[in-house]
């Protein structure tokens, strides 16, 4: 990699003094680069914050390898990746099997070349080997969990291939779901950086920071009602004998009574499915008991189960013969005879008033289309079941779609609800007003001709009810709002699950990074400000100081330029590139330097604010200071990424600290070394710590981990090829070293 090294401080070059608009404009120049006036990818024009998306996107995979597109719901993620896939000749887009035709439309009307692959199928197979240049991942928080054979299949793709990860809801449970997909491309430092680090790889926008998002819905919540139900089947299920698990398994009896209490809370109908799936298994469990054998959970797949009927095999040639098992076998008909009565009494009850709900938001909605949607496909169906008499309702679940006339296709549903670009001709006999849906309709589709929707249950995560009210509220919508009516459980069920409490604690959680959704609003608010708002807002305000006739100084050239300005407090702020980066650091004579984002947003707000001023003379006596406080800056960043700092977190399972294992290697090749190899040993050594200061994709993080145990010299030697290999853009020349471009010295009134 061949470098330009500059001096940190310039203390030898004359700044060049400006006027306030020029040193903001030079400021912009800088941060933003060369933006792209307009951008069409085939038949699509892209609005101005997807063209400001593609080039920060750019500009972080270069750097880091990778990056996260994360922009609320509704705001175009599909042709922004797009865009910057016409960069590149190989592309795979991965993506849940059921988004296969929206991307093969995009792909049409875009006119890029891309090869699909579903995340379903990169689970069970693997992707094929082949030269891949960009790798694209739609809905990417299917990849939160590092313990999964997709994860792996995906980490290995990253290992020498750039990748973009698309997701509107990063965040579903915890900080360690971002963390696991920013770990595909840097690696395990992923895990122990701090929020204001790590959003540094994400673009997160809303649709109250982009300007050409003026056609997005607002969304107006309904107070949330609860459906007045017998509590009598909530004591049954409370009361449940305790259950008998696989001879492989463990009794988690609250976690049975949990999911019931759940299905129960969502219909009737969810219960009575739930509760038949579990006589069925029960039945299997308890032949095989009979029969003096104690199954595994695997064994007892091989009992088959379909509507009301369970197909028995014989447990004598599956399962190998076992202990007296009479108390299990016993406590198990307890539990089963149970169950029966459970079900009896869920049968004996109807859904009626959850459908009556649905039926009075239709009547109160007659002209506006409107879509439900269920955690459970039983609830679904059942409402489906009870209004499909009034006409024009439709349901689609994984067992396909439905109508009053019969079974019709995926496609003739979705089309009544896309834009009007991809409308569909339909009879007014059968034309859809309700559509009723699983979430398996909440990812990936657009359904902006709707303008109403219904939760008839709550999912797990406030991420999922965003997903949901996301296919209405998104660009290209011609309604000026999107209502959002919400079945809450009933009171005691609440008490139990705790799902409005959870819900509440989850949205706080990605409030603190990622801010306040403005789609689904948490029944909580969240405290402080997030991570990621400030970069937002800093981008926000140096966007207006660009000027498109402004020709600034080339930020490759070794000058700078300095403005003095006034405002209500003091205030530094700078443009400096830090190794190649433009970045932007505030100082004061308290604190001195530093890039933290809620600092520089106070000194460019006042910046933003500030009224012209003439030089004074203490503004000329602090110039000094702020290039000195700089260069301090720069080499304490220095020694802390020489450490790897911060420390990896060893503790995240299957997640490995690759910096501690390569100092450790480099350090044997040094001690162990001979006088006659001690040069050769000692560039190896060098390049080990070098390649310990660098973040690497978590998939070589895992080679190395078995490659530095006890390494001898053939396995340094496949070490160096491995981490040399894994380093990007090797051919591109990097500038090292700290650079001033701008200076605003933001004088107080008082001072004047």
């Amino acid at each position: 990699m061949f470098a330009r090294t500059t001096d940190p401080v310039q203390s030898d070059i004359a700044p060049g003094i400006v006027s306030v608009a020029d040193a903001r404009a030079t400021i912009a120049a800088c941060m933003l680069g060369d933006e792209p006036r307009q951008l069409r990818i085939g038949d699509i024009s892209l609005h101005a914050h997807q063209r400001s998306a593609v080039a920060r996107l750019q500009r972080t995979i270069v750097d880091h390898g990778g990056a996260l597109l994360c922009d609320t719901v509704g705001l175009g993620k599909t042709y922004v990746a797009l865009a910057l896939a016409v960069r590149y000749e190989a592309v795979t887009i991965i993506a849940p099997a059921s988004l296969a035709e929206m991307w093969l439309h995009a792909l049409s009307v875009t006119h890029v070349h891309a090869e699909f692959v579903s995340i379903e199928s990169l689970g069970r197979t693997g992707a094929p080997e082949k030269r891949r240049d960009l790798i694209i991942v739609d809905e990417a928080h299917n990849f939160r969990n590092i313990c999964t054979r997709r994860y792996a299949a995906l980490a290995r793709l990253c290992t020498l291939t750039p990748v973009l990860l698309l997701t509107a809801t990063p965040l579903h449970n915890s900080h360690d779901d971002v963390a696991a997909l920013a770990a595909l491309f840097i690696g395990s430092r992923a895990y122990s950086m701090p929020d204001s680090e790590l959003v540094t790889l994400i673009v997160r926008r809303d649709i109250t920071t982009c300007a050409g998002a003026s056609d997005v819905p607002i969304v107006e919540h309904v107070t949330p009602v609860v459906i007045v139900t017998d509590t009598a089947i909530l004591d049954t299920i409370l009361a449940l004998p305790p259950p008998v698990p696989p001879s492989d398994g463990s009794v988690a009896t609250r976690l049975v009574v949990h999911g019931l209490v759940r299905q129960w809370a969502s219909s009737n109908a969810a219960l009575v499915g739930a509760v038949k799936r579990r006589i069925a298994r029960s039945h299997g469990l308890l032949a095989s008991l009979d029969a003096g054998r104690y199954p595994t959970g695997a064994e007892l797949s091989a009992w088959v189960y379909n509507d009301d009927s369970v197909q028995l095999a014989f447990a004598e040639l599956l399962v190998p013969a076992t202990a007296p098992l009479a108390a299990l076998s016993s406590a198990l008909r307890g539990h089963v005879s149970a169950l029966e009565k459970l079900i009896a009494d869920a049968r004996s009850a109807d859904d009626d008033a959850l459908a009556g709900f649905v039926r009075r938001v239709v009547q109160a909605h007659p002209d506006e289309k409107i879509v439900a949607f269920s955690c459970y496909a039983e609830t679904a169906e059942t409402v489906y079941r009870l209004v499909r008499r009034d006409g024009h309702a439709a349901l689609l679940t994984a067992r396909g779609a439905m109508i009053a006339s019969g079974p019709v296709t995926r496609a003739e549903v979705l089309g009544q609800f896309a834009p009007e670009s991809r409308r569909c001709q339909t009879d007014d006999h059968a034309t859809i007003n309700l559509l009723i849906a699983t979430d398996l309709l909440s990812e990936g589709v657009n359904l902006q001709r709707a303008s109403v929707v219904i939760h008839l249950d709550l999912p797990w995560t406030a991420a999922r009810v965003e997903q949901r009210i996301g296919r209405l509220a998104r660009m290209g919508s011609q309604h000026p709002r999107v209502l959002s009516y919400t079945v809450s459980p009933p009171p005691r069920a609440e008490a139990f699950l705790h799902e409005l409490e959870i819900l509440a604690r989850k949205s706080d959680r990605s409030a603190r990074i990622f801010g306040e959704s403005a789609i689904a609003t948490p029944p909580a608010r969240s405290q402080g400000r997030a991570a990621i708002q400030p970069r937002e807002q800093i981008r926000a305000t140096i966007e207006r100081w660009r000027r498109s006739n402004f020709e600034s100084d080339d930020p490759a050239r070794d000058s700078h330029v300095v403005a003095f300005a006034r405002a209500s407090r003091p205030a530094t702020l700078g443009v400096w590139v830090v190794d190649g980066t433009p970045t932007l650091l505030a100082w004061d004579e308290t604190a001195g330097t530093t890039s933290d984002p809620h600092v520089v947003q106070a000194a460019i707000e006042l910046a933003d604010r500030a009224e012209p001023a003439t030089l004074q003379p203490e503004s000329a006596v602090r110039l000094p200071s702020v290039l000195h406080s700089a260069e301090s800056w720069y080499q304490q960043r220095c020694a802390w990424r020489a450490l790897g700092a911060p420390d990896g977190n060893s503790a995240v399972p299957g997640v490995h600290d690759a910096r501690r294992s390569l100092a450790r290697v480099a350090d044997a090749a040094s001690a162990n070394a001979n006088f006659a190899r001690r040069a050769h040993s000692a560039a190896i050594a060098t390049r080990l710590r070098s390649a310990a200061t660098t973040p690497l994709p978590l998939a070589v993080e895992w080679s190395l981990e078995s490659l530095t145990g006890s390494p001898d010299e053939a396995a340094v030697d496949t070490i160096l090829e491995l981490v040399d290999s894994a380093r990007r853009f090797s051919g591109q020349v990097h500038e090292t070293g700290l650079r001033l471009v701008a200076l605003i010295f933001v004088t107080p009134n008082s001072a004047l």
